[in-house]
C-alpha cells in the first residue's frame, strides 16, 4: 500500500517528461469511453509519438472506461499477451 501511495505525489507532467526515456516496447491500453480524456485514441496516440521511434503501440478497448483492465480483463488479456510473447527478452 506504501508504494501505491506514492502514486498520488506524482502528476501526469512528472510521466510526460519520462515518455522519451522508454528504452523497452510499451503497449498503452485506452479504453474507448475513458472520461478522464475528450479523445481517448488521440490521447493514447500522444503517448506512443511522446516515446521514442518505435518503442510504444496503442490499443484500444471498445466500450471500456478508465480502468479497461477491471472492466474488460479478457479483452486486456488478448492484448497483452501476444504483445509480451512478441516483445519476451526486449
Amino acid at each position: 500500500m506504501a508504494e501505491f501511495m506514492k502514486t498520488f505525489k506524482s502528476t501526469p507532467a512528472d510521466a510526460a517528461a519520462q515518455l522519451p526515456n522508454i528504452r523497452c516496447p510499451a503497449l498503452v491500453i485506452m479504453g474507448t469511453l475513458d472520461p478522464d480524456f475528450p479523445g481517448p485514441r488521440a490521447e493514447g496516440e500522444a503517448i506512443i509519438a511522446a516515446m521514442p521511434a518505435g518503442a510504444g503501440t496503442a490499443a484500444m478497448i471498445d466500450g471500456a472506461g478508465h480502468y479497461p483492465h477491471a472492466q474488460s480483463p479478457e479483452a486486456v488479456a488478448e492484448l497483452v499477451i501476444p504483445f509480451l510473447k512478441e516483445h519476451a527478452g526486449a
